[in-house]
């Protein structure tokens, strides 16, 4: 079995953390926003961290999938803004998620360079 990078699972890791942040507060968003904004928001989570594990799992792949991996996690902060701005989420509860989203990325741009 491939030894997997141990950035890679930090990131990894910290990225499901983050998931588990946000989720159970998408519940709060409007009805109108449930099949919209919050399935964007998970499916965008949910590819950020499937790449993460593919760029984890196929060495060969690595640097391809971990800047799949970086998309999504652009997504996912321009998403949490327009929550923030549609006042979906309080300016708190975003900040905190912004430094989390922030950290995520320090550590993906070093996985990507490190490929």
């Amino acid at each position: 079995m491939e030894h997997k990078n141990s950035q890679g699972l930090l990131v990894s890791r910290k990225s499901e953390a983050l998931l588990n942040k946000v989720y159970p507060v998408l519940k709060n968003f409007p009805k109108s926003e449930k099949f919209s904004l919050c399935a964007e928001i998970k499916q965008n989570f949910y590819d950020l961290i499937k790449f993460i594990e593919m760029a984890n799992s196929v060495k060969s792949k690595r640097k391809v999938y971990a800047q799949e991996a970086d998309g999504h996690l652009q997504t996912v902060k321009i998403l949490m803004r327009l929550s923030k701005n549609r006042k979906y989420i309080s300016k708190g509860f975003y900040e905190t998620v912004s430094e989390d989203l922030t950290e995520v990325n320090k550590m993906l741009s070093g996985f990507i360079r490190s490929a």
